[in-house]
């Protein structure tokens, strides 16, 4: 998979006592990755993040005892690669998935090419072309096109591919909750968040690639404050207290009592 990178930017508030963000700005390509985890079998998630304590619970200890079994033990027309690294089944075209090592295909099915009424084999699909009808013997490697529900009522031949559409600005909240941006949302966000000032806000922009992906991905399973966690890590969100104050109160703790 070729190196995919795609920007997005942090909004922080730099007024805090140790600055904290807030939120974040996204096009369309990072919400893409983001709704994208959920197409990620078990599998490949398990195979991604069973490295270095990536991942918590059993499914790394069952990973390591599907790797182990012998073949003898497997039943002749089974893979284990099929379990320990599965694809990931795209309903359309490929998505920028910002993972590594994470294959991807797309939904094809096969019939048999002589099928006729007489032996019905029309009735039976693969989605592997190796397949052999079990009426007539004979390889089913004829395409059949597989209509996907939402695509096939689409009129415009120059929509764009993914699942949020483009020339639109995400916010992603740091616990990865994905609403189109607006100015009321703006405005509900900042007086929530207890900014005062516009000029408190400080933006950041990050490019997120693969290795980003992978610790987006393990956060996500892992925390609450995704964002955070991978972005911002070594500025831990602290105390509401601004700056100014903390100043202030340095500075009486400095004067002598008598001109407090």
């Amino acid at each position: 998979m070729a190196t995919t990178k795609v920007s997005l930017k942090l909004i922080i508030h730099k007024k805090c006592r140790r600055r904290r963000l807030l939120f974040a700005e996204a096009d369309k390509e990072f919400v893409d990755f983001l709704y994208s985890i959920f197409t990620l079998p078990v599998g490949a998630v398990t195979r991604l993040l069973k490295e270095g304590g990536g991942m918590v619970g059993c499914l790394p200890s069952l990973y390591r005892s599907i790797e182990n079994m012998g073949v003898a033990y497997i039943q002749p027309d089974k893979d284990k690669r099929f379990l320990l690294q599965p694809n990931v089944v795209m309903p359309g075209a490929k998505l920028p998935l910002l993972l590594p090592n994470v294959g991807s295909t797309f939904r094809q099915l096969y019939r048999c090419p002589y099928s006729c009424n007489s032996s019905n084999c029309s009735s039976y699909v693969a989605d592997d072309n190796s397949t052999i009808c079990p009426l007539c013997n004979k390889k089913m490697d004829r395409i059949v096109t597989f209509i996907d529900p939402p695509r096939a009522i689409r009129a415009s031949p120059n929509s764009e591919e993914g699942y949020v559409k483009p020339m639109v600005t995400y916010l992603v909240m740091d616990d990865m909750e994905v609403k189109p941006s607006s100015f009321s949302l703006l405005a509900t966000l900042l007086t929530k968040f207890n900014v005062k000032d516009i000029g408190d806000i400080e933006e950041k922009v990050v490019d997120v690639g693969m290795d980003e992906g992978v610790q987006l991905l393990k956060a996500s399973l892992q925390s609450k404050t995704v964002l955070t966690d991978v972005f911002f890590l070594a500025e831990p969100i602290g105390s509401e207290e601004s700056i100014e104050d903390e100043e202030l109160r340095g500075y009486l703790r400095r004067r002598p009592r008598a001109e407090r």
